[in-house]
């Protein structure tokens, strides 16, 4: 450790004393040699390092264990895993702290709070909802929650040293993310203060205006809240019960929180200032004596039955408890008025955590199932209705949260891999998707993703879903896209091989082609015409069975082979025959042919005919530019073509490309040429000249 000043050993004194004040509640003489020891490591992990350029790092630690003990009533596992946080997990002293006083549950608590920590929050959407789901899959350890918001609360503190735009951005995201975090857990306490200080940060001349306001109308009060409790101690105390009355004033931010969702101005807000009886009861009679409160009250004033909320009967899920009503006060003026007991209002004060000094050490089993249960809380959004009873599965088990490289979450599947996080982006993206980068390392498509991933996706503009993609995603948003492209691609397939079939049926002069494809589904016992047509298309039919099938006689002679669909490759199976080439005119006129306008073919060139999708058959030189892509990419749609026999005195339409030096007289010794030398007409002429160069087409 290194060598510290007086000013500094007398702050560190002050605040372990301040620690051991917090946390009196849970030590015993061995718990205090654990905690001392704990505080001693959490001083030299830190030295002199500043928490988020607020304070001192070993401050904030301090602050947040005091929190954490004091607000929350956390046990000592708690405590010292909140004084190690931030602290790297493989320091070596706090490894030799754990295995020496067996706190095994501080290395989980540490390993997933650092997880949680690294969380990039500044670029989560602010969805209170999103963010809960992804802390609790993350937080195998519920305790590493309150440690979380403990650890966020004691930042808010010290935020007015850093700059007013930080500020601003800081208390947004703290208004959006963690205070419903802490509503949702119940420490209502903290929840307060983190809406206090968010909207103090975030809009300060709004804070201030509201906050004295709020604190002119209290003034104003005073007289009238006096003459309303009177007539109340009296009923009361006929009522034999043992009491305290506190007067409530909303918050600052509860009180803005309720304006801008109704719409209203402060003085519109009803409950601004509330009462509040606390009873004294022996645990059995809290039920009994809340309602007994509740006569004193409405025997003096009228309730408004439409405000009753019994949260006695009916506890929150959260564990809330209390019985509010309204009642109308001899002006006309609703006032409400709160009913429960010490008990009740310790546990609403601060939270769920509460229950630790009624339910023992942080080990017992009743703990455990306790933990449980504040789980079930944050999992279920229904937990903070009046009387709800729904009943939902565990989030956590079914849901995984991963982030994109913009740092938005998506929520998939457990077993979900790079491919589901692709589709669920985009279709397109995932139809293209070839690898991706998960925490910035290339992986293959069929990685499976974990909590907290970092996803980025890569793609091919040559990659296509194949069935064996069916095997490689979980969800069913991926599943049923990849079936929708490869039914797609299957009617696309089919297209052509109708092209081809149809090509067919009219070289032996048949129209019917419904009637034609039936008799061929029927020979090869196929399920319909589409099979038909993707087996030609795919060469597992061939073209030259048809005429066969087609023209022979009905009844099947006796002793003959039973068709087979051809499986061998194009490349293997015999050149076709004569009658199986495309035989091109001169004119190109027969219907169903064009000529490939990449490269003209004419009359004597060497040529294929390629089935189109939409546009028939294509013809094409055989030394065309994209010749060899056609043939290599798609051989099953490649025919064989040749010109028919010419016709004396026929003629056909060419291009000839020219191009030269550019001089006077050029176009019409050309011309000349052409139609003097060669006997041929010209059509168009297409020349450019620049820079003494000419080009062009005639």
């Amino acid at each position: 450790m290194p060598i510290i000043d007086q000013s500094e050993r007398k702050l560190i004194v002050s605040n372990y004393r301040a620690l051991l004040k917090a946390a009196e509640p849970l030590l015993d003489r061995e718990k205090r040699i654990h905690l001392k020891a704990a505080f001693n490591i959490m001083l030299n992990a830190h030295q002199r390092s500043l928490y988020a350029e607020t304070e001192p790092y070993f401050l904030h630690s301090v602050g947040v264990a005091i929190i954490v003990a004091r607000d929350m009533s956390m046990g000592i596992t708690s405590v010292i895993a909140s004084l190690f946080a931030g602290a790297s997990p493989q320091n070596e002293e706090i490894k030799s702290f754990i295995h020496t006083y067996h706190y095994n549950a501080v290395e989980t608590i540490l390993n997933k709070l650092d997880t949680v920590m690294q969380l990039p929050t500044e670029k989560v959407p602010t969805n209170a909802e999103h963010f809960i789901s992804l802390v609790l899959s993350l937080a195998d350890d519920i305790r590493v929650i309150p440690i979380l918001l403990a650890d966020r609360l004691q930042y808010m503190r010290n935020i007015h040293v850093l700059q007013t735009k930080d500020q601003v951005s800081i208390a947004n995201q703290t208004a959006n993310l963690y205070a419903p975090l802490a509503h949702r857990l119940g420490l209502y306490r903290i929840k307060a203060e983190l809406d206090e200080l968010s909207l103090n940060y975030a809009d300060p001349v709004t804070y201030q205006h509201l906050k004295s306001q709020i604190s002119r109308i209290e003034s104003e009060e005073s007289a009238f809240f006096e003459s309303f409790l009177q007539p109340v101690h009296l009923e009361l105390q006929r009522f034999g019960l043992d009491y305290k009355i506190k007067k409530r004033t909303k918050s600052v931010s509860s009180a803005y929180a309720k304006m801008q969702k109704q719409g209203i101005e402060l003085d519109e807000v009803y409950d601004l200032f509330a009462v509040r009886i606390i009873l004294y009861s022996a645990p059995e009679n809290e039920r009994a004596d809340c309602w007994k409160a509740y006569s004193a009250v409405t025997s003096v004033y009228e309730p408004e039955p439409k405000r009753l909320r019994d949260w006695i009967t009916f506890p929150r899920k959260n564990g809330y408890e209390s019985l509010h009503i309204t009642v109308q006060g001899k002006d006309g003026r609703w006032v409400e008025v709160q009913i429960r007991t010490s008990r009740m209002d310790d546990d609403a004060e601060r939270g769920n955590s509460a229950h630790w000094r009624y339910k023992g050490s942080e080990g017992d089993q009743e703990t455990a199932e306790w933990l449980n249960s504040i789980r079930q809380v944050l999992e279920h959004p229904e937990a903070l209705g009046d009387n709800s009873t729904t009943n939902q599965q565990n989030k956590s088990a079914s849901t995984i949260y991963v982030f994109t490289p913009e740092g938005d979450v998506k929520k998939l599947k457990p077993g979900s891999t790079v491919l589901d996080f692709a589709f669920e982006i985009h279709t397109n993206l995932g139809a293209h998707c070839s690898g991706g980068r998960v925490n910035r390392k290339i992986v293959p498509i069929r990685h499976k993703l974990k909590n907290g991933d970092l996803v980025e996706v890569i793609t091919s503009r040559n990659q296509t879903p194949n069935v064996d993609w069916l095997k490689w995603v979980a969800s069913s948003r991926a599943k049923n896209k990849i079936k929708k492209y490869l039914k797609e691609a299957e009617f696309k397939q089919a297209e052509l091989g109708k092209e081809i079939f149809k090509r067919k049926l009219n070289q032996l002069k048949i129209n019917n082609i419904d009637e034609a494809a039936g008799k061929i589904v029927e020979y090869y016992k196929l399920s319909g015409s589409l099979e038909l047509y993707q087996g030609l298309a795919e060469n597992k039919i061939e073209p030259s069975s048809i005429k066969d099938i087609l023209l022979s006689s009905t009844k099947t002679v006796e002793g003959k082979a039973e068709p087979q669909l051809l499986t061998t490759k194009a490349s293997e199976r015999p050149n076709r025959t004569a009658e199986n080439r495309i035989i091109v005119n001169q004119s190109s006129a027969i219907e169903g042919y064009t000529l490939g306008k990449c490269c003209n073919p004419v009359m004597g060139d060497d040529i294929f005919g390629f089935v189109t999708v939409s546009e028939g058959i294509q013809i094409h030189r055989s030394n065309c530019p994209n010749a060899s892509r056609l043939k290599a990419r798609y051989p099953y749609r490649v025919m064989e073509a040749e010109w028919s026999s010419p016709v004396e005195g026929s003629y056909f339409l060419t291009d000839i490309k020219v191009s030269g030096y550019d001089q006077l007289g050029i176009l019409s010794s050309i011309t000349n040429l052409i139609s003097n030398d060669l006997k041929m007409d010209v059509r168009s002429i297409s020349l450019n000249s620049k820079d003494g160069k000419f080009e062009g087409y005639i």
